[in-house]
């Protein structure tokens, strides 16, 4: 249910998969065969890719039945990549990757203690210098900016509401879809922390990893208040 609604961040932002990959892979900036973790990677649309160009990834996610999609993908387009189904609070890496990327959001839905462990889970899968890039909603632009949303569906069939209240740094996010024809509607409801840049940096730094560079968005915009995403690059420190 909650990892159903992720797909609707990609509304705040333009960039398609080729440009988020291409952001990723200069971000990075691995020589081919690095070894990747795309920690829930959902339907693998950037693990995918970045096998593609030669790197060997890990798609991992928590929900089977994205990894089963994101499988026969793969199969389909004919790339040689490893899934796994798993809890990212239950990582069980050592000094494996190069790199970790979470992309969309997908970070911040359980505890404050349970987040700060799930990034020492990260720091412990990374080779000593390995890269942390994630891609987190910037809580500065969403303090200023209405994030209620409305869609329609091209074909007319179903409509989808999204609304977002955020109170002391918790979003929470209701969810409702009709469908015009049968008139059901189904509803979700969800919890995120946001961060800020000054809390996640410190639970990164917790966590043995520093700070490199932030940006605000896949164009490699700076990041600031005006920037809807917080795109942090840091860095293993052993």
């Amino acid at each position: 249910m909650t990892r159903e609604i992720l797909g609707d961040f990609k509304a705040y932002s333009l960039a398609g998969t080729e440009q988020e990959v291409n952001f990723i892979a200069n971000v990075l900036n691995l020589p081919l065969n690095a070894a990747i973790l795309d920690l829930y990677c959902g339907y693998g649309r950037h693990a995918i890719e970045l096998a593609k160009r030669g790197y060997q990834v890990t798609g991992l996610d928590v929900t089977q039945d994205f990894l089963d999609i994101a499988g026969q993908k793969a199969q389909e387009e004919g790339v040689s990549l490893s899934f796994r189904q798993c809890d990212m609070r239950e990582l069980d890496y050592n000094r494996n990757f190069e790199a970790v990327i979470n992309m969309f959001a997908a970070f911040g839905y359980f505890t404050d203690e349970e987040n700060a462990h799930v990034l020492n889970l990260i720091s412990r899968a990374l080779k000593p210098k390995g890269l942390f890039l994630i891609d987190l909603l910037n809580r500065e632009w969403m303090v200023r900016n209405n994030l209620n949303r409305y869609w329609r569906h091209p074909s007319g069939e179903y409509v989808l509401s999204y609304k977002v209240e955020l109170q002391n740094g918790i979003a929470l996010m209701k969810r409702q879809l009709i469908n015009q024809v049968t008139g059901k509607k189904t509803q979700y409801e969800f919890v995120l922390r946001a961060y800020s840049l000054p809390e996640i940096t410190s639970i990164l730094v917790q966590s043995g990893l520093t700070l490199l560079t932030t940006f605000g968005g896949f164009d490699g915009r700076d990041y600031g208040a005006d920037s809807p995403r917080m795109i942090i690059l840091a860095q293993k420190e052993r």
